[in-house]
C-alpha cells in the first residue's frame, strides 16, 4: 500500500490530507499523462455521501492516525486502469507515495493522480 496524500479538499474520504478510504481507484486507461487519470472513488462531502461510503472506510487506519505525530496510518489500496503508468503493476498502484489533486479543491469532482510517469 501507497502513503497517498489527496488534496481534493471536498471529498467525503479526505481526513486533513489524507485519504480515508480503504480502496481507491484511479481511471485512465489510455492516459497518456496525469491529466487525463481520475480518482474514481471521489464523493463530496455530504451525509448521503458519508453513509454511502461507509463500507469503504479505514476506521482503524483512521483511529491510528489520530494518535500518530510522523507517520501516515491511512494507506488505501490503490487500484489503477492507467496501463501506461510506470507503477501500474497488474493493475495496482506500485509508487510509494502517491498525490491525488484537483483543479478546484473544494468544489470540483475533477481530479487527478499527480504520480502519474508515462512509461515511455
Amino acid at each position: 500500500m501507497a502513503d497517498l496524500m489527496c488534496s481534493a479538499l471536498s471529498c467525503v474520504n479526505n481526513l486533513n490530507g489524507f485519504c480515508s478510504a480503504t480502496v481507491i481507484h484511479v481511471y485512465g486507461e489510455s492516459a497518456g499523462y496525469s491529466d487525463e487519470t481520475k480518482c474514481n472513488t471521489f464523493a463530496e462531502k455530504g451525509i448521503i455521501n458519508a453513509f454511502s461510503n461507509l463500507a469503504n472506510m479505514n476506521i482503524p487506519g483512521e483511529i491510528r492516525q489520530l494518535f500518530s505525530g510522523n507517520t501516515i496510518e491511512m494507506s488505501p489500496i490503490i487500484k489503477c486502469d492507467a496501463v501506461k503508468c510506470v507503477y501500474n503493476k497488474h493493475e495496482k498502484c506500485s509508487a510509494k507515495n502517491v498525490e491525488i489533486i484537483g483543479d478546484k479543491l473544494e468544489k470540483s469532482k475533477i481530479t487527478k493522480c499527480d504520480t502519474f510517469i508515462n512509461k515511455r
